[in-house]
């Protein structure tokens, strides 16, 4: 989880860090079959963008590269669009096959992004984007992004900034061509335009995300999960009523953009919109109990 902790807001545990409590609590606070694969090592990163600036035209190693190259997990990634401006683009993966030849081209040239799909996104579109998928964003989008624990980027072009003394970062073009899916994109599988309450987004080997629209009493019960739960308030407000360590029930209160971890050891805890109506977005980690790895996370 790197120098970068979540600390606790409220509760028994406030003021302590996610370690804190993975380190005392393991299989209890995450699961047992997601502690038994991860350790002590979170497996999930949940952030909120706030896109103005053109992000880097970037892609993510998988879990071998990853492994191999930075002694990490790879980075799969669903962006969910909480807001979009007029102007807000989506750049993900190319509009047709190309060669690791012509988009080095293009990115010397600056042109790299003729080569990419720009999509529009609008509010409530979610995007997966799979290791090797080049990507990019700006424009104006608030984007909740549900990741692995994985802070591996690679930055292949900065729309010239890396020209610029003043504004220049590290590249990584050459470092990362092999890694690249240089494939036409199939789209279909990768956008979700408008998801139906209940309906799922993205069901993938590494998390499964799910939108719900609330309009009563949600219920949850983590152990169906075999994991723990996250949730991130997409709409409205919403009151969450769960037991504290002690036992005693209590109410948290998420709004718009506020996110909480409902832990797996909880055996049940509701959800309930706020002012009558309100959306989330259910995250929760997947585990194949076959897979094995050879990361440290002792």
């Amino acid at each position: 989880m790197g120098d970068d902790q979540s600390v606790v807001c409220e509760g028994f545990f406030k003021g302590n860090t996610l370690e804190d409590i993975l380190e005392t609590y393991l299989g209890d606070l995450v699961g047992d079959a997601v502690y038994d694969r991860y350790r002590n090592q979170f497996p999930l990163l949940i952030k909120l963008l706030d896109i103005n600036e053109r992000l880097s035209v970037q892609v993510h190693p998988d879990d071998t590269v990853a492994l191999q190259r930075y002694d990490s997990y790879g980075k799969k990634e669903c962006w969910y669009v909480l807001e979009a401006g007029e102007d807000a683009v989506i750049w993900l993966g190319f509009k047709k096959d190309v060669s690791a030849t012509e988009f080095y081209e293009a990115c010397r040239k600056g042109t790299a992004d003729e080569l990419l799909n720009a999509f529009h996104p609008k509010k409530g579109e979610c995007y997966l984007i799979n290791p090797g998928t080049v990507h990019a964003a700006g424009g104006g989008l608030v984007i909740a992004e549900v990741q692995q624990a994985s802070d591996v980027t690679l930055r292949l072009y900065d729309w010239g900034r890396e020209n610029n003394p003043a504004t220049a970062r590290a590249m990584n073009l050459e470092e990362a061509l092999d890694i690249i899916d240089f494939k036409a994109l199939d789209a279909e599988k990768c956008i979700a335009r408008g998801p139906r309450s209940g309906e799922v987004i993205f069901d993938t080997d590494k998390f499964t995300m799910t939108h719900i629209d609330l309009t009563g009493p949600y219920s949850v019960v983590p152990e169906k999960f075999g994991s723990f739960v996250l949730y991130v308030c997409t709409e409205g407000a919403v009151e969450v009523q769960a037991p504290d360590v002690k036992g005693e029930n209590k109410a948290y209160r998420l709004e718009k953009g506020q996110l909480i971890l409902i832990p797996a050891a909880i055996d049940e805890c509701f959800i309930i919109p706020a002012g009558g109506s309100a959306s989330v977005l259910e995250s929760f980690v997947k585990v194949d109990e076959n897979e094995k790895d050879d990361y440290i996370n002792e």
